[in-house]
């Protein structure tokens, strides 16, 4: 029935893990159909945002007051969005995200059931509703539910089990959609090239370019890919655990290994100034800024703190010229990528076959809020990565490098993902 015109559609996130995801089962799909990739066609936008990663505020149910409240604004955004498509698109792909509320299944739910209502008002057919990396919960209003195997404990494995029509919606992979790959990775290691050739001649990058010459010349590399805290306490990410990660760098920048560090959206400001500004004084050690500067007083508050603000709003502006580093960075030969144990990222990279490493020792995670963090590193390690406290011993007292590691590869779940929904929806 579908099979020869299946096209993707999600509600565009704030947080930037869940649009790769996205972005990662729509390509999974278009690869599978023969469709054209088209991302920026395929994401609907929230009120007030231009583009897909222009958002800034989730839209989510948790925030209205009421679920018609709710229905009426993903209902105004669905209007805006199909007035503009030639086709009507028919799986939606959401995402479950425990970091921007406190109720993520029931806010997915909610958005799956809107969009089925708004298909069923306006007479548009059938849509397949999907959400990538859920933790068990009893779905009503979504057709597919990926769960991750690290995000299934063994008492969930018997709910599941004994829950017969839930279970006939679940696929369970071992790792996450994601949106990352060896073609990505050369893409993107090609345009950094570019851009530092570019900019030799800019006089206020001039510092940074250097560093990365001194990066480049090195034979070994470390990329530091920070992960961060939460909107509760079950992870905490501070300064005592930056301190540690610095230390780290230090002995391996000593063991002739050049050094990157990158930080995302939950990396504390305090940890990212604290990095930066100490990175600034080591010569082979470069920390770029990846969060979203704040342009508004309204975004220097506490409730925005996954965007930077502080005391080098200004610096940071500046390296924005070069931009976002990673994955780039990773195209040098014999590099190591480090993922923060908090991050879900350490799946991407073991899959696309480059040396990783998951740290752990000195960030506290509560293993029972978050057992997904503490499953996915036992199921990382030893066979997919290597603990990056081992690394750094083997590194500096061994003469390991990242080459000589050879982890077995993650085995990608996105083939799998997108035969399911051709499948499945073929069926409805």
């Amino acid at each position: 029935m579908f099979a020869d015109r299946i096209l993707p559609f999600a509600l565009a996130p704030a947080d930037l893990g869940c649009r790769n995801q996205i972005l990662g089962a729509f390509r999974a799909i278009n690869e599978l159909t023969g469709e054209a990739p088209r991302p920026e066609d395929s994401f609907v936008l929230p009120k007030g945002s231009e583009s897909y990663d222009d958002v800034k505020i989730p839209l989510i149910r948790s925030n209205f007051r009421t679920y018609k409240d709710f229905k009426d604004e993903i209902f105004a955004c669905l209007d805006a969005f199909l007035l503009k498509a030639s086709v009507v698109p028919c799986v939606f792909i959401t995402v479950y995200n425990p970091t921007e509320s406190a109720q993520p299944a029931e806010n997915a739910d909610a958005l799956c059931r809107a969009v089925k209502e708004y298909y069923a008002e306006r007479g548009l057919g059938v849509v397949m509703t999907v959400i990538l990396t859920a933790r068990y919960h009893k779905y009503k209003y979504i057709d597919l539910i990926n769960i991750p195997k690290h995000l299934m404990t063994f008492a969930l494995r018997i709910r599941l089990l004994q829950h017969k029509k839930l279970r006939k919606k679940v696929l369970i992979t071992i790792g996450t959609i994601n949106n990352f790959s060896n073609a990505g990775v050369k893409e993107a290691f090609k345009a950094l090239q570019k851009k530092l050739e570019h900019l030799k001649t800019d006089s206020e990058l001039a510092g940074l370019v250097d560093k990365f010459e001194r990066y480049r010349d090195k034979k070994k590399h470390v990329v530091f890919c920070l992960g961060g805290r939460v909107e509760g306490s079950e992870i905490v990410f501070d300064m005592t655990y930056a301190q540690k990660l610095l230390s780290d760098a230090k002995h391996l920048a000593a063991a002739g290994y050049g050094v990157v560090f990158v930080n995302g959206p939950r990396t504390p400001n305090n940890v990212t100034d604290y990095l930066f500004e100490k990175a600034a004084q080591l010569p082979d050690i470069i920390f770029q800024n990846s969060k979203k500067i704040a342009s508004s007083d309204d975004e220097r508050t506490p409730a925005h703190w996954r965007i930077y603000s502080g005391q080098n709003e200004a610096a940071f502006r500046t390296l924005a010229k070069l931009g976002n580093v990673y994955p780039g960075v990773l195209g040098w030969p014999n590099t190591l990528v480090v993922h923060t144990m908090d991050s879900y990222s350490g799946c991407e990279t073991a899959g696309a076959a480059i040396p990783t490493a998951i740290s752990k020792k000195g960030l506290w995670i509560d293993p029972v809020a978050r057992y997904d963090c503490h499953n996915l590193e036992q199921l990382l390690c030893p066979r997919y990565a290597i603990d990056f406290d081992e690394f750094v011993n083997l590194a500096c007292n061994m003469k390991v490098e990242p080459k000589n590691l050879h982890p077995q590869v993650l085995s990608s779940p996105l083939h799998v993902f997108a035969e399911t929904i051709i499948n499945r929806l073929n069926k409805m």
